[in-house]
């Protein structure tokens, strides 16, 4: 082999590697850090006594924001410390998000959506919902409150999920709730 052909394939051959290796961290950087996100499959009733769900997104449903960016939008707004990626332990679905909040003539209903006589915070509003298994604490001296925990959470499993909804498109904080 010549010297000029040898020189062209090492050269050649360390483009590949250096390309490869390239991509490679591209893709360990892109996934670093990352949860599921899942679209929600059937609609969630997240309280039924308020009428709190959370529905099936379109197929074609194209957030302004990932879950990363709207999940770091919502810390930088608040006063949670910053973290580089959604924790591990919080599942994230995306889907639409209904809060309705009362009589639409109700004072302070001005700016809220309205419709069929009902004011809305959120009227199938595209949104991330970030969860986690957890209940609240007991309030002492509340009817229906002890110092104790509940059987489920004594035997282990933990009926309680806390559901924190940011807007998929501002990444500001809708409402923060649990579902029991």
């Amino acid at each position: 082999m010549r010297a000029w052909q040898r020189r062209n394939m090492v050269i050649t051959s360390a483009v590949a590697v250096v390309l490869l290796a390239f991509g490679l961290f591209a893709a360990v950087s892109a996934g670093s850090g990352s949860v599921g996100i899942a679209t929600v499959p059937a609609t969630i009733t997240i309280n039924s006594q308020i009428g709190i769900t959370f529905a099936p997104a379109a197929q074609d449903a194209a957030p302004n924001l990932t879950a990363l960016q709207a999940f770091k939008r919502y810390e930088r707004a608040g006063e949670v410390k910053q973290v580089p990626s959604i924790p591990s332990n919080l599942t994230v679905k995306l889907g639409l998000l209904t809060v309705p909040v009362g009589p639409a003539d109700a004072p302070g209903a001005g700016n809220l959506t309205k419709r069929n006589g009902i004011a809305y915070t959120a009227l199938n509003e595209l949104a991330y919902g970030y969860s986690w298994h957890r209940c609240p604490s007991p309030v002492i001296g509340l009817p229906g409150s002890t110092d104790s925990p509940s059987p489920a959470a004594s035997n282990g499993a933990n009926p309680c999920v806390e559901w924190n909804f940011v807007d998929a498109t501002t990444g500001k904080q809708i409402i923060e709730i649990f579902q029991m």
